[in-house]
């Protein structure tokens, strides 16, 4: 981590030789075992300048900016509706400009505005766009923008030029089957609420999109120190692991044929295995997903190995699995948050037994994770909220108990019978109206 943490700190990337002393580097590490601390230093930086370099290779040339640019590739992502315009990733296989083949950028975000068809994830199109380089504003306390471009691999942005050059030339192949299922449960949760802000929540919630939801409704959760409840991370993938966990352990063990060939305890490993893997696919594996899929399997495997899980040791390999699958994911505010989260509250539950099912245990947890995560929190959001701890002792049992189960239950199930899935979502929108309301009543307090 320091080393990645090293590199990142560069205003200029070094030569693009350098990484080719990786390979090196594990012999060095076997061999000299005196020297195995400055061979990991070297391996974070060497392997996260490899990875930027290849993040950086795909580049819009800069004379091709605000020109019109003949494009064809693949609609990547779900896209986003708002008023007048519809917005959407696309690979870009192919770029055309006065009859010449140019290198094409990669993964580019584009707007559709005024007569945007309804686009479907995998389909490919031809389009004729205007394109320009990741730029976003560096104002202390304001969202990185070109930064959280970098992280998701976004190489330039732009717009779609109506016109009739526009056309699709393939519809989307079996395997984005993922995708389209999202957006036919996007279609399922528009139709079971009126209200858009409890759409937006309930998407943000099931499927891990937060596009749609409003600045204030945003402001709300922000103020009240509960961002963290409608972003897909660690604390959703461990509650829907946790039920699966609970319901396959409690049926395994009805069985009696099956306690003989496996123990309850591997059987609801593997069922939080699977049910975490498929929250993590229905949220479109998103980087803060993947980040709490790899920590859940890092902490599942010491129980399929059937060894004492020791929570410093697992964080650790969770933090390496992660950094070496995406050495970028140390820029953001979130990685840092949720591993800081963890280790707080395995600090807290230290060596103690039975605290955590209690009412006061988990308070106690609740009040450590509040004043441990407080220096990064000042850091990153120049504020904290002091009654968070309060609003996350009535709202983190709420979601994890009954809005998050029952808004899944109701995705789940209307995909395959809608008369029932449609009144489940509507009854976790009314759920979700209602903690806004609460939400809206407490920056008003005089505490």
């Amino acid at each position: 981590m320091a080393g990645i943490l090293l590199l990142q700190q560069q205003a200029h990337l070094p030569s693009t030789t350098w990484p080719w002393l990786l390979p090196l580097l594990p012999f060095l590490f076997w061999r000299l075992p005196r020297l195995r601390l400055p061979v990991l230093l070297a391996s974070g930086f060497l392997w996260a300048l490899l990875q930027s370099q290849w993040l950086l290779r795909q580049q819009l040339p800069a004379e091709l900016e605000t020109r019109d640019l003949l494009v064809s590739g693949q609609v990547l992502s779900l896209p986003v509706a708002r008023a007048g315009h519809s917005r959407f990733l696309f690979r870009v296989e192919q770029l055309l400009y006065q009859g010449r083949d140019w290198p094409p950028p990669g993964t580019v975000r584009l707007s559709w505005y005024r007569q945007a068809p309804a686009l479907v994830p995998g389909e490919r199109w031809r389009l004729r766009v205007r394109l320009k380089r990741p730029h976003g504003f560096m104002n202390p306390g304001g969202f990185d923008y070109e930064g959280w471009l970098f992280r998701n691999g976004i190489r330039a942005t732009g717009y779609v030029r109506n016109g009739p050059g526009n056309q699709r030339i393939a519809r989307s192949p079996p395997t984005f089957a993922l995708q389209r299922l999202r957006q036919s449960i996007a279609q399922l949760i528009h139709r079971s609420n009126a209200d858009p802000t409890a759409v937006a929540l309930l998407e943000a919630l099931v499927i891990g999109d937060r596009s749609a939801l409003p600045p204030e409704a945003w402001a709300r959760f922000r103020r009240t120190g509960t961002s963290h409840l409608i972003a897909i991370s660690g604390l959703h993938v461990a509650i829907v692991a946790g039920l699966a966990a609970l319901i396959g352990g409690w049926l395994w063990r009805r069985c009696e044929p099956c306690m003989l060939r496996l123990p309850a305890p591997l059987a609801g490993a593997f069922a939080a295995l699977t049910a975490g893997f498929l929250y993590a696919a229905l949220a479109g594996f998103s980087i803060p997903t993947q980040r709490a899929l790899l920590m859940l399997t890092v902490a599942l495997g010491a129980v399929f190995a059937r060894r004492e899980p020791q929570p410093a040791r697992v964080l650790a390999a969770a933090l390496t699995v992660v950094l070496v699958a995406d050495s970028t994911a140390i820029l953001s505010p979130g990685f840092w948050l949720s591993f800081a989260a963890v280790g707080v509250i395995a600090m807290s539950l230290w060596g103690r037994v039975g605290r955590p099912g209690t009412l006061g245990g988990w308070a106690g947890v609740q009040w450590a994770v509040s004043i441990g995560l407080l220096p990064l929190l000042l850091l990153w959001q120049g504020e904290v909220p002091l009654l968070a701890p309060l609003v996350n002792l009535l709202l983190v049992p709420l979601f994890s108990l009954l809005l998050i189960p029952l808004a899944l239950a109701g995705a789940i199930t209307g995909l395959v019978f809608s008369p029932l899935g449609v009144p489940l979502l509507h009854l976790a929108g009314i759920g979700l109206e209602r903690v806004q309301w609460l939400l809206a009543q407490v920056p008003d307090l005089p505490l």
